[in-house]
């Protein structure tokens, strides 16, 4: 965290020198050539080169580049990847130094932290325009600054909130196997802690942490509102925070986490059997147990909640010489996506090709052929992706740890909820005023 908290402060001090004193804007290469690279107005060249783009990410966008380059003969685009912990660190000593490349891919877990400073360029600025695509796009708000006057970032794919179960053992247990059903049984929070008291007798689990469900409910309202407030946590939060409590008393939570080497080898073990997560974990399931293939299927998230678990999206760095070719770009990516949309377990940020029959179709094979695209569509489209912040992360730290500390306390969970929303506040009270100045 310490690490963290330096990187920020030194982003934050060399990126306003930068943009006071003149910094020089070297990121990016340019090769004289011939004409037709840029338009004599572009807003960093006047001078006929052609183009090279640098885009940042943890995976490759492949041939979709190749495609971009084939209609734009005077644009080379090279990508840069790094393992997807290693992004944020990356991102911020980058443009710190001034040398980051022309196209950041973000991920929504730290976006936040680029909607101060302006680092990123505004798309709703000439001659981007990007307001021409504001019913579009999915995740539209959430990619504003803080101060919600500029669009720095837009959605490329997002992934809802989903319920990932062995539908196997819930037959053999007496429980529904079908995803709608056992969609509609788990809508009640008796249901689920019945499911888990039955395997936990078979030292079968469906919890990973208390936070699993609470997990959920936060993401749907978020963390803070458009005046920075922290927001009012409701029902569904309430009802996680009891069934989470009811689970950890009765012993039902396994303390392993899927994304570790002990949580691949609780799948493979079969002693965790239901997850709840974001949908972009099926494809990571397939990958740690493909012999588990045809038992898995996918329901909606518990309690019936439609919740953002994240999302992918694109911005161009204020520090491009390029921006213009850029936009070309990043408007490319977002909008050449593939009948399939962004990927077969994530939900492509660009509405009109939802209703591509190809992809409403296409049948999972690791999930015996299921038809999960229609729920995830469904939930994508339902739920609330609020604006981000530099604040959350923090925010998270602190509802994580009171919801670890509260199953052996006293108080109801009402009276829980109101020590967290009193904690952030106090907690970040010098950095809201900060942000509001």
């Amino acid at each position: 965290m310490k690490k963290k908290l330096k990187l920020i402060i030194l982003l934050t001090t060399i990126i306003s020198l930068c943009f006071s004193g003149g910094c020089a804007n070297n990121s990016v290469e340019s090769i004289v050539e011939n004409n037709n690279t840029v338009s004599p107005n572009d807003s960093k060249s006047n001078e006929k080169t052609d183009i090279e783009l640098e885009i940042w990410g943890w995976f490759s966008f492949g041939e979709t580049l190749k495609n971009f380059q084939l209609e734009h003969k005077n644009i080379k685009v090279t990508e840069k990847l790094f393992s997807f912990s290693q992004c944020e660190e990356e991102y911020m000593r980058a443009l710190a130094s001034g040398k980051g490349p022309d196209i950041f891919v973000f991920d929504s877990s730290f976006f936040g932290q680029y909607t101060v400073n302006n680092v990123l360029q505004d798309l709703l600025e000439e001659p981007f325009s990007a307001d021409k695509y504001k019913d579009d796009f999915l995740g539209w708000n959430s990619g504003f600054s803080i101060d919600g006057d500029q669009l720095l970032s837009i959605t490329f794919s997002t992934a809802p909130y989903v319920t990932i179960y062995r539908a196997d053992i819930m037959e053999e247990n007496g429980f529904p196997s079908d995803p709608d059903e056992f969609g509609n049984f788990i809508k009640n929070p008796e249901n689920i802690l019945k499911i888990a008291n039955t395997l936990q007798e078979k030292n079968q689990y469906i919890f990973q942490y208390p936070t699993d469900l609470t997990d959920i409910a936060r993401s749907t309202l978020g963390y803070f509102d458009n005046d920075l407030n922290f927001v009012e946590y409701d029902d569904f939060f309430i009802k996680s925070l009891d069934i989470s409590r009811a689970a950890y008393r009765n012993e039902l939570i396994l303390n392993k986490n899927f994304w570790s080497e002990e949580g691949k080898q609780a799948i493979l073990d079969d002693s965790l059997v239901m997850l709840f997560t974001g949908s972009y974990t099926i494809g990571t399931l397939a990958r740690y147990a493909p012999e588990q293939a045809g038992k898995w299927r996918v329901a909606k998230a518990p309690l019936g909640m439609k919740s953002w678990a994240s999302d992918t999206r694109l911005s161009i760095n204020r520090q491009s010489k390029h921006q213009e070719a850029a936009w070309r770009l990043v408007e490319y990516i977002l909008t050449h996506q593939s009948g399939y949309g962004a990927g077969s377990d994530v939900v492509s940020g660009y509405i009109p090709i939802h209703s591509y029959v190809e992809s409403l179709e296409q049948l999972q094979p690791y999930l015996g052929n299921q038809q999960i695209c229609p729920l995830l569509r469904e939930t994508a489209t339902n739920m609330f992706q609020y604006k981000l912040t530099p604040m959350d992360s923090k925010a998270l730290s602190i509802y994580r740890s009171a919801i670890w500390s509260f199953p052996n306390s006293n108080l109801s969970s009402e009276d829980i909820v109101k020590n967290i929303k009193k904690e952030v506040e106090n907690e970040l009270i010098e950095e809201k005023n900060a942000l509001l100045r």
